[in-house]
């Protein structure tokens, strides 16, 4: 059977709900099948859309100018979790209250579930009570500004005997209970995986609107995705998998305002055993950009470099300062920041490599005046 029917025909989409602005009480309401008229304009797009990033030069490493330093003045980072730093079962995790909160419809239905972390990752675990019949379970955060959201996402399973398995990252509004979010996940069938990006709308209730804004129909995709949703909730969305912009849009009509929960999850119509979803890397920053500013005089162009000395992003300078876009790199981001004319002599750099992540805001400072031979 082809694949791109036998798993997108039957595509099931989480629906992260939340009844009330309560973390305590965010439940998953559960996954409801795309419309037909959602799937049918996709099947012509094979393959799917991808942006390889741009190829940009490499740069001579020289000795940095003693006139000017840079100083970051603004953090970018929100929140960070490698989700890897200690060894937690189902029990522990349940009686923290820390940052992550543990919710979902399985433990409303008293459907079988589990978590625990390891050096591997986060692990969530969950069995539907009887086939076609759906449960969820999740790990969700604070309220948070950020507009940056990183995951790693691994699928445990290429294929399932029956019904269905989706797996992901969601960003969801925060400020009112409509269920209205973006995910990147991985859906699991009889016939493979496959990986896809969406956008849902509704209400308290739960989603009932759903656009397929991409997915790759091939056949024997990796289980594991390196994902980055970059939102602003009101018009905007870009998603990476795997440092590969897969969708961009600055027209949309997202109708979910800030503040963001961002939600690990899997969900499962599947009765047979337990499914679980790993995550690790997680990450929040405030913007997709870092910021330089109070670039030197003659300033045309800043870089971030790499220690092998290729150019990472670059932006030109404009009132005295730059804004460069990082979201498709893994942060922090290790990177000389270089300040150079139009004539590319460099007048300004780092003396190393430094951790950046978006949202950062890095001013360059003159250390003193040079002499002008005047006594």
């Amino acid at each position: 059977m082809n694949l791109q029917y036998a798993i997108f025909g039957s595509l099931l989409i989480i629906m992260v709900g939340s009844f009330g602005l309560s973390q305590s009480n965010a439940l998953s309401v559960g996954p409801v099948t795309i419309p037909d008229d959602v799937l049918a304009p996709l099947v012509p797009s094979i393959p799917p859309v991808t942006v390889q990033p741009p190829q940009l030069p490499t740069v001579p490493l020289l000795p940095p100018s003693p006139l000017f330093s840079f100083t970051k003045v603004k953090s970018g980072l929100v929140a960070s979790d490698s989700l890897t730093d200690k060894v937690a079962n189902k029990e522990q995790l349940l009686a923290e209250n820390k940052y992550w909160k543990y919710g979902g419809s399985a433990q409303v239905l008293n459907a079988p579930y589990d978590i625990f972390k390891d050096s591997q990752g986060f692990h969530v675990g969950v069995q539907s009570l009887a086939n076609g019949e759906w449960a969820g379970f999740y790990g969700v955060t604070p309220n948070t500004d950020a507009t940056l959201f990183h995951a790693v996402i691994t699928t445990d399973r290429r294929t399932i005997p029956s019904n269905f398995y989706n797996n992901g990252l969601y960003v969801q509004t925060a400020s009112n209970t409509d269920v209205n979010y973006v995910t990147c996940f991985a859906d699991t069938g009889t016939a493979g995986t496959v990986w896809a990006v969406l956008s849902a709308t509704g209400n308290a209730g739960g989603a009932t609107d759903f656009k397929t804004l991409w997915y790759d129909p091939s056949v024997g995709q990796p289980l594991t995705k390196d994902c980055t949703i970059i939102t602003n909730g009101v018009n905007y969305l870009k998603v990476y998998l795997d440092g590969i912009k897969v969708y961009e849009n600055s027209t949309m009509n997202l109708q979910m305002p800030g503040p963001f929960n961002a939600f690990l999850e899997p969900q499962t119509s599947y009765a047979g055993e337990m499914q679980y979803g790993t995550y690790k890397d997680y990450y929040a920053v405030s913007s997709e950009t870092v910021k330089v500013t109070n670039t030197p005089p003659l300033s045309a162009k800043v870089r971030l470099v790499d220690s092998s000395m290729h150019v990472l992003a670059e932006a030109p300078v404009v009132s005295d300062s730059a804004s460069l876009a990082i979201g498709q790199y893994h942060m922090p981001l290790g990177a000389f920041i270089k300040v150079y004319d139009s004539n590319e002599v460099e007048l300004a750099s780092t003396p190393n490599p430094i951790g950046i992540y978006g949202g950062d805001t890095y001013q360059v400072k003159l250390n003193f005046l040079p002499s002008l031979g005047f006594p």
